[in-house]
């Protein structure tokens, strides 16, 4: 056992303190950070282009052009971008759990947003001739916009009708928000003069059909109500699976390489010979996993205190449930033991990353499926899918935190059953690449074949 111990602080040691691997792991999430901090200024900083020109309204009717000259006034434009500005503060609020401050949404202050001088120019007239003309003007750079405006426009649509459309010709040189700007501004406008047109008052009508907010609360196996928001549930529905995953993933197969590259390295450089005259090849393949095992533990702990220290700052705790933490190291200890066992296996059996990227790929295929088929396992964690998946080594582990951290609960005897299924999957998979360590380590010249790994399996 002093032996095993011995090879897996030397592998532990000579990963951990390479300035690579520092620089990979420590390296890696601040510069996730650093990133993130110069974008937030980046975007704080950013002021949007100034948009001043011409935007004519071909409108027979003239109540349209009225309503869009009114649309695209400072003072409206400003009430309707707080009111956004509001109802994004309240969906995170609701995710966060508290009040957010709302200083910067008094009516009497006003919004930072880039310069929009438009000026809109009714035309009542909408023959042919007249529109290609305008249309020429909009090539030519004169003028910002031309929307056409149809008189049926004005008319309620029924239950089952569209709103209806109209015609937008936009000059090139218009960025993409501007143009949206000037769609939604239109839009409105033409809403305004349909409800006006009608009778109907449209700030009561808005203040009618604003919709109330839910105070949702989800009731746990002990009584507790946890209250969540929508967006709280597409967060824990998509997003969290998919972190659980991707830690699970960097964490295992980040180790696995060192792994892999350690073994086919001490082999071609026969190294691997002087050990086994001192260790047996079961103790050094033992001790080899167990000392990586170490740096993909190491690893977990790192992005996992992170990831934590993340959700404390901007209160977010209440998004995943401690359990999902047990079982993350759980099926992390499962899916490591798998997938070395077959990196030392084939790192024992090839001397040569090419030759072993060979015998990988199939397997990495495999492997592969719980990241392809992420979307579909958590929208159905019960799914046939999922399931099969969850019984289906080496990808146990990988589905099965897919299917823990999502919203909807796997049924009980699942978790326990994939478990005993998984670690006796392991005690499997470790035991052939003992066969196949035993006798690859020492055998050099062409690679072998998958059949060849078979048959190695049957040696005594």
């Amino acid at each position: 056992m002093s032996r095993i111990l011995c090879i897996a602080w030397r592998d532990f040691k000579a990963t951990v303190v390479r300035k690579a691997f520092l620089l990979g792991v420590l390296g890696i999430p601040l510069l996730i950070v650093g990133v993130m901090v110069v974008a937030a200024g980046i975007i704080i900083q950013h002021e949007e282009p100034p948009l001043i020109g011409t935007v004519i309204v071909v409108d027979t009717t003239g109540e349209m052009t009225a309503a869009t000259k009114s649309a695209f006034t400072q003072e409206q434009m400003d009430d309707d971008q707080r009111a956004e500005a509001k109802q994004a503060i309240e969906a995170a609020e609701q995710l966060v759990g508290g009040q957010l401050p709302t200083e910067g949404l008094s009516p009497s202050m006003p919004l930072k947003r880039g310069v929009v001088n438009v000026t809109i120019v009714g035309e009542p007239n909408a023959d042919d001739d007249t529109i290609a003309t305008l249309r020429g003007e909009v090539q030519a750079g004169k003028i910002l916009a031309v929307a056409i405006l149809d008189e049926g426009l004005l008319a309620a649509p029924g239950p089952d009708e569209a709103a209806g459309e109209f015609e937008l010709f936009v000059a090139k040189h218009v960025d993409t928000d501007h143009t949206s700007l000037i769609e939604r501004r239109i839009g409105r406008a033409v809403v305004d003069a349909r409800t006006a047109r009608a009778g109907v008052d449209i700030a009561a009508s808005r203040a009618m059909l604003r919709a109330p907010r839910s105070q949702t609360s989800r009731i746990s196996e002990t009584g507790e109500a946890r209250a969540e928001s929508e967006d709280l549930r597409e967060v824990r529905q998509m997003l969290v699976p998919m972190a659980f995953m991707m830690l699970l993933w960097i964490a295992v197969f980040t180790s696995g390489q060192h792994l892999l590259m350690s073994t086919i390295e001490e082999k071609s450089n026969r190294v691997m010979e002087v050990l086994l005259s001192a260790v047996s090849p079961l103790q050094l393949m033992t001790g080899k996993i167990l000392g990586q095992g170490g740096v993909g533990l190491l690893i977990m702990l790192i992005y996992s205190s992170l990831g934590m220290t993340g959700l404390i700052m901007f209160a977010l705790m209440n998004i995943i449930d401690p359990s999902m933490l047990v079982y993350l190291f759980v099926y992390f200890f499962m899916a490591y033991f798998m997938v070395a066992s077959i990196m030392a296996a084939v790192g024992s059996a090839v001397s040569d990353i090419r030759e072993a990227n060979t015998l990988m790929t199939p397997v990495m295929l495999l492997l592969m499926v719980p990241l392809m088929l992420w979307m579909p396992i958590t929208q159905a964690p019960n799914g046939a899918v999922a399931t099969a998946f969850s019984f289906i080594p080496p990808t146990i582990p990988f589905a099965m935190i897919l299917r823990v951290a999502a919203d909807e609960p796997v049924p009980m005897w699942q978790i326990p059953a994939t478990m005993v299924w998984g670690w006796v999957c392991v005690v499997g998979m470790v035991w052939m690449a003992s066969k196949i360590f035993r006798v690859g380590v020492l055998m050099y010249g062409k690679p072998p074949s998958p059949v060849e790994l078979i048959k190695w399996l049957r040696y005594s």
